[in-house]
């Protein structure tokens, strides 16, 4: 156990080595793929903390206005109202 074999070509390099009687480990290495892997974590980590930065903005302020059955009850009570009112003045000035 522990032979290897090593190639260099290149920028790649590729590593084989037995680890048991039925298992290999191959590693390989190109310098141009690890720049391009640091280019892209870099980019996924802006790209994270810009996503984190969205979340924490507070939501929009939201104005809760009467529904359409609550606009209905408020005229509704206005205009009895009105109505009471108009009736206590006819029966205090005009029929007293």
């Amino acid at each position: 156990m522990g032979t290897g074999f090593s190639r260099r070509s290149g920028q790649a390099t590729v590593n084989v080595t037995r680890i048991s009687e039925d298992s290999l480990e191959v590693t390989a290495a190109c310098d141009s793929l690890a720049r391009q892997i640091l280019i892209l974590t870099e980019e996924n980590i802006r790209i994270r903390n810009e996503l984190f930065r969205e979340k924490e903005k507070p939501p929009p302020e939201t104005v809760h206005e009467p529904t359409g059955f609550q606009w209905f009850q408020i005229w509704i009570g206005r205009t009895a109202v009105a109505a009471l009112l108009l009736g206590i003045l006819r029966r205090r000035f005009i029929n007293p």
